[in-house]
């Protein structure tokens, strides 16, 4: 079991720096099984996400509309599969390069040594200007994470997946040249900032920063019922397909 807080605060035309966006999930993992619990102010679970990584289903529910939807866990494409869909398509990977420094502080956090590393990803725009930078600055244990998507082995060992980037956008893939150690493991303590350029019609850059921390960590045995469907609910196939998530 997890617990974790994540705060966004976005410098865009109306910022939220001084009101950031506040979020808390507990996260559980047993076996094959996944739940992600999305709480609201009083720290009271509204939305669940129950995954099986055996089937590749899952359930999404909601307890204030008591309503629910089944639905497929996505998949992930290997470099082998990218390559394939570059080939197909046309088009070029986007070049990116990531460097992780291992700053040499280490820290205990429940129990666990932990490393602080501090990853920067750059793309390189235009007439050699950056098209926008990314600064993950975390402290990682040697622990299994929550993997709420049942993520295939490889996806640990991909800077594609483990580092990601949001500085290139589907269709587009990117292409890392990862320098240093990646950045596996459990982050207790982390914060993303990204540097967003401005655009061709003269928009300005933007800067966001999310901000994650796990306040709790247990790795105790969990009820099996914790993975069940609650009772009492009625299957919405539309559920969170463009509708209004309910208030909590």
């Amino acid at each position: 079991m997890m617990k974790t807080q994540t705060v966004i605060t976005d410098s865009d035309t109306n910022p939220n720096v001084a009101n950031p966006n506040v979020s808390r999930k507990i996260q559980y993992r047993q076996g094959m099984m996944r739940r992600e619990d999305s709480l609201d102010d009083g720290a009271t679970a509204f939305i669940i996400d129950i995954a099986n990584c055996e089937t590749r289903a899952g359930f999404l529910i909601d307890l204030n509309a008591h309503e629910y939807r089944n639905y497929k866990l996505i998949k992930f494409a290997s470099e082998a599969q990218r390559d394939e869909y570059l080939q197909k398509t046309g088009k070029t990977a986007v070049q990116v390069e990531s460097t992780t420094v291992d700053t040499g502080e280490r820290k205990v956090f429940f129990g666990h040594p932990a490393r602080h590393l501090i990853t920067t990803t750059k793309r390189a725009g235009e007439n050699g200007r950056s098209a926008g930078e990314e600064i993950v600055d975390g402290w990682y244990i040697d622990h299994e994470p929550p993997d709420r998507n049942c993520a295939p082995d490889f996806v640990r060992r991909e800077p594609y997946y483990v580092i990601a980037t949001a500085l290139v956008d589907y269709p587009n893939v990117a292409q890392f040249h990862q320098t240093g150690p990646l950045p596996t493991g459990l982050a207790v303590r982390l914060k993303f900032t990204a540097k967003l350029a401005g655009t061709k019609d003269s928009s300005p850059g933007r800067t966001i920063t999310i901000e994650k921390t796990v306040e709790e960590l247990s790795d105790s045995p969990l009820s099996p019922s914790l993975f069940q469907l609650p009772s009492g609910l009625h299957e919405n196939p539309q559920l969170f397909l463009g509708h209004t998530i309910s208030s909590p």
